[in-house]
């Protein structure tokens, strides 16, 4: 008897320390607007302009639900990291830009460069990718670096958003024009 209350104890124990050690449950990530500072950990820094677009999204058609699913962060970024539109995947804002000439080869001859930005709103912080193929007639293997970095508010844009610019019908089918 003794031993099975120990197996379950230990059982129990386990279970909870598993709970315990999740982090907390993902929040709901903001739609940013702004100016924001981005710092890498090697020391990179620079400024992004982020503008948002968003469309209401129409549920059961009673009320528009305005949640960030439906935004799209068009980020305005220095030259070292691209430019692109994020968009909300598995919970963290994310988008993708090819750089056709990021590597040049010693033959002079170049290397597509995709490089991947993921951040989270919560935290503000995140991740940039950079990925090539093998290339440079073998001279580089296939290489993917990864940099994590650092967001912070600096201040409003020049001009102010309209971050639903659509105007939505009050009843009926909710159309938005």
């Amino acid at each position: 008897m003794i031993t099975i209350s120990r197996v379950m104890a230990a059982a129990v124990l386990a279970f909870g320390t598993a709970l315990g050690a999740a982090g907390p449950a993902q929040a709901d990530q903001q739609v940013l607007e702004g100016v924001f500072t981005y710092t890498q950990q090697d020391g990179l820094t620079g400024d992004w302009d982020i503008h948002p677009s968003c469309v209401p999204t129409v549920g059961d058609l009673r009320e528009p639900l305005y949640l960030p699913v439906a935004c799209r962060l068009h980020v305005t970024s220095f030259p070292e990291v691209k430019s692109g539109d994020a968009v909300l995947i598995n919970g963290v804002w994310a988008y993708d830009t090819t750089i056709a000439d990021g590597v040049i080869c010693s033959d002079g001859s170049p290397l597509q460069v995709v490089q991947t930005i993921e951040f989270d709103t919560v935290t503000m912080t995140g991740t940039r990718t950079d990925t090539h193929a093998p290339g440079c007639n073998g001279e580089l293997p296939a290489t993917m670096i990864k940099t994590p970095f650092t967001l912070a508010f600096k201040g409003p844009l020049n001009n102010p958003v309209d971050r639903y610019p659509l105007i939505c019908e009050p009843g009926g089918l909710r159309r938005c024009f």
